[in-house]
């Protein structure tokens, strides 16, 4: 560790999501580890399904270690790994963050994400003038096309098939004339009766 005027508190248990300031490092400048066992996700089928960590926002330098093995050592606001082989009934988490502000740390929603052979990525929402732009990626594999549906505020607004690549097959959806008062878009990426992937983004 490399304080700056600021000790590191000893090991202790820290309620995540939070930031240096959360967790009692105000004016710290270091690294700080947060470890976390866990067991294997019971509805998981190693057959069918992968298993995903994923975490929606840090800030400062990471490295990520699951049951002894390193995943990732950069600096990224957010991040997600297939964990599916490093898997036992008893797992060990270590996110070690090297932070040099009050800002730094976890203070996104670190968790175990049970993912299809395919989903969506980078989903994101935008407005062009009085319509609304949808992009993304399907990511992964599927043995024929899949079907997308776009739904606002329950109600089905498009529709379209897409064949996912591992590299993620981009995608883009204009909507137009939606409600004044709409609230969110969902979409779901289905493989015949069967939904592998669903996401929400809020209308501002």
């Amino acid at each position: 560790m490399a304080p700056a005027g600021v000790e590191a508190p000893p090991p202790r248990r820290v309620v995540m999501p939070s930031r240096w300031a959360d967790a009692g490092l105000t004016g710290f400048v270091g690294d700080a580890c947060f470890v976390r066992p866990f067991g294997y996700p019971g509805r998981a089928d190693p057959g069918t399904e992968h298993i995903w960590l994923t975490c929606d926002g840090s800030t400062g330098r990471f490295r990520v270690i699951l049951n002894q093995t390193l995943l990732s050592e950069e600096t990224a606001p957010a991040f997600a790994f297939d964990v599916t082989p490093l898997m036992t009934q008893r797992n060990r988490l270590e996110i070690h963050v090297h932070g040099d502000s009050d800002a730094a740390g976890l203070w996104g929603e670190v968790a175990l994400e049970i993912r299809r052979a395919a989903f969506l990525a980078d989903v994101t929402v935008a407005r062009d003038g009085s319509a609304f732009v949808l992009t993304g990626r399907a990511v992964g594999v599927a043995p024929h096309p899949l079907e997308l549906y776009t739904l606002v505020d329950r109600r089905h607004v498009d529709y379209r098939e897409i064949m996912p690549t591992p590299a993620g097959q981009p995608f883009r959806i204009e909507l137009v004339d939606l409600p004044a008062d709409a609230r969110a878009i969902r979409m779901e990426l289905i493989n015949l009766s069967t939904v592998w992937y669903v996401v929400e983004v809020p209308i501002s």
